[in-house]
């Protein structure tokens, strides 16, 4: 029975025809992901160039006073990039992946990034992760909706149930040859991917691969539900097209702008503005209140001091940039935070809809989501500290150019967390799954 229905199903040129289609479009998913992977990291690269040109540069001209050369020396921190991220680009494309900073102030810098045009970035990346979350559905969804109904529609059902011990077990074996046909193309491309992108056979790319395979079982358990009812085939195509729709375009517009008015999001624009006011108020402002508060902040320059009649120092410019970071610290606290908050609605939306919770899963294993950007702010921020607190004392001293180890200036790298959490990845697919092979299988008795 089992080599018949392969030999029905492989004879149907339209089965051919999706599934090769679905591996063009794989292949097609996959080629965009190496050429991402491979422009950002020419653009690493290239900032570990322009950041050596740039000190070298700078150096040549200003050696003698190191304060100006730190004014305009932008030092980087790149955001690791696995090659996983190939398959799953998630915000990589509208959020850089390397940002070079000054020790002047942060928060105005830290919201730069490079203009992309609007469209793209509302088109989204045809990535792997789009092909499985969006066309591999379509595909399963063209394989399944008939099973039953074609059968009844062309008058066979009821020699089939003469002939057929369980009528369940024989629709169990269409839906069993369908489903090993998608995933041997879904294996397929991973195979080909790791190969092509040499993404090493790690923990991440296990789960990655597990997660993918789970949502595939996912659209065939729906469909085996769907079917259970008996309706006509243009009833079962139509409702798991709606669902289908409803699940990757109007929950998420509507979870979006939900969750927009929940945790409403204005501070990042906000801590820019009460930098830049903080820092060009102090211009008019006595030195003295500056330089106190700066002193508590780090009392370890106190001993660097600026009196109010001073002419111009680099101490004072450096402590007021500073201080006006200090100004807008409260808003951009608000602003990480509401992002987070919206991280979280999102993933708690995940439990729910499959389809949420494997695009929020492979951008996390891929270090492209949202956690990655606000986990790489963080990190950010930490880098500007460093920086500043090693030039500080050398710049307040008066100290030159040659005071500086130049060569070691180099391009840092972030070292992501990426916590990795089985239960919470497997589970949500698992419940639904059973779920749904629950409910049709009571309409499986029935048959």
């Amino acid at each position: 029975m089992k080599n018949y229905l392969y030999k029905q199903f492989y004879r149907n040129r339209a089965h051919v025809m999706a599934l090769t289609f679905l591996l063009l479009a794989g292949i097609m998913a996959i080629y965009t992901g190496k050429k991402f992977l491979d422009q950002n990291d020419g653009v690493i690269e290239k900032s570990e160039h322009f950041q050596k040109e740039s000190i070298a540069r700078n150096v040549k001209y200003h050696k003698d006073d190191l304060g100006l050369i730190l004014y305009y020396v932008k030092f980087n921190l790149a955001n690791r990039t696995p090659e996983l991220a190939a398959l799953s680009i998630g915000m990589r494309d509208v959020n850089p992946s390397v940002q070079g900073v000054t020790i002047r102030n942060l928060e105005e810098q830290r919201y730069n990034a490079d203009f992309y045009n609007p469209a793209n970035a509302a088109a989204g990346n045809f990535d792997f992760t789009f092909v499985l979350v969006f066309i591999f559905p379509l595909i399963i969804v063209a394989f399944c909706y008939n099973l039953i109904s074609e059968e009844e529609e062309s008058g066979r059902w009821k020699l089939l149930s003469v002939q057929s011990g369980h009528l369940g077990n024989f629709l169990d074996a269409k839906l069993l040859v369908r489903f090993f046909a998608v995933a041997a193309v879904y294996l397929l491309l991973l195979l080909i991917a790791s190969v092509w992108i040499r993404i090493p056979p790690d923990l991440p790319y296990l789960i990655f691969t597990l997660s993918g395979l789970l949502y595939i079982v996912f659209w065939f358990a729906l469909c085996r539900w769907v079917i259970s009812f008996r309706k006509s085939s243009a009833q079962n195509a139509l409702l798991l097209l709606v669902v289908w729709v409803a699940m990757n375009f109007i929950v998420p517009m509507s979870a979006n702008m939900v969750i927009r008015k929940m945790y409403p999001v204005k501070e990042s624009l906000k801590a820019v503005m009460e930098q830049r006011e903080g820092y060009h108020n102090k211009w008019d402002e006595p030195k003295t209140p500056t330089m106190e508060k700066f002193y508590r902040a780090y009392p370890q320059f106190s001993r660097f001091k600026v009196e109010e009649n001073d002419a111009f120092t680099w101490t004072w410019y450096y402590a007021m940039q500073h201080m006006g970071d200090v100004e807008a610290a409260g808003s951009s606290r608000q602003y990480i935070s509401e992002m987070k908050l919206r991280n979280r609605a999102a993933e708690y939306l995940g439990f729910i809809f499959p389809n949420l919770h494997t695009q929020l899963t492979e951008t996390r294993l891929a270090q492209t989501g949202m956690d990655n950007q606000l986990e790489y702010a963080g990190a950010l921020k930490k880098f500007h500290e460093r920086k500043r607190l090693f030039f500080y004392p050398l710049v307040f001293s008066g100290r030159t150019a040659d005071a500086v180890d130049w060569s070691r200036q180099n391009v840092e790298y972030t070292v992501p967390e990426n916590p990795l959490r089985p239960a919470a990845v497997f589970l949500p697919y698992l419940i639904i799954i059973t779920l749904l092979i629950i409910l049709s299988q009571k309409k499986y008795r029935n048959l």
